[in-house]
């Protein structure tokens, strides 16, 4: 058994930085002088791989859980661009311009109407001509309402 001189000297490292190793539990602690050089230099070890491959947490940064969040953000990001080139997912700030413009067309094609066809309907020759003049109109002015990004064409 050795003093933790003793097995800060054998590591090559300052009591101090062992006394840190100790307090972050890297290496087990042990009353005075109970200190195994072997299962010190083993534990020692185990942690500098850990360090060197990664996988070892950095304060209260864990390396491996971070590659591993970056890569599922990187994995979600590209997801998403391939379901919006798939036209399975839009942009709702598109979607809602386009919806407004449709309504603002509709809007200004159904308020003209009356003034637009007034003199036509007048001079209809009954109530059934007068009925589809009016449908006609009505119909054009809500075909702005139909689909997004698309027009019938009735």
């Amino acid at each position: 058994m050795s003093k933790m001189t003793e097995v800060a000297q054998h590591l090559q490292m300052s009591p101090a930085a062992l006394s840190k190793l100790i307090d972050e539990g890297v290496i087990d602690k042990q009353p005075r002088g109970g200190y195994d050089i072997d299962e010190v230099r083993a534990q020692y070890i185990k942690h500098i791989r850990a360090v060197a491959s990664g996988r070892a947490a950095q304060g209260d940064l864990d390396l491996g859980a971070e590659r591993a969040r970056l890569a599922k953000e990187q994995a979600d990001a590209k997801e998403m661009e391939n379901a919006v080139e798939r036209g399975e997912l839009v942009y709702i700030e598109a979607v809602a311009k386009e919806f407004e413009e449709q309504l603002l067309k509709a809007k200004t094609k159904l308020l003209a109407i009356p003034s637009k066809i007034a003199a036509e309907v007048h001079a209809c020759s009954n109530v059934k001509e007068a009925k589809e003049l009016i449908e006609i109109n009505l119909t054009d002015a809500l075909n702005e309402l139909v689909g997004y990004g698309k027009r019938t064409t009735d």
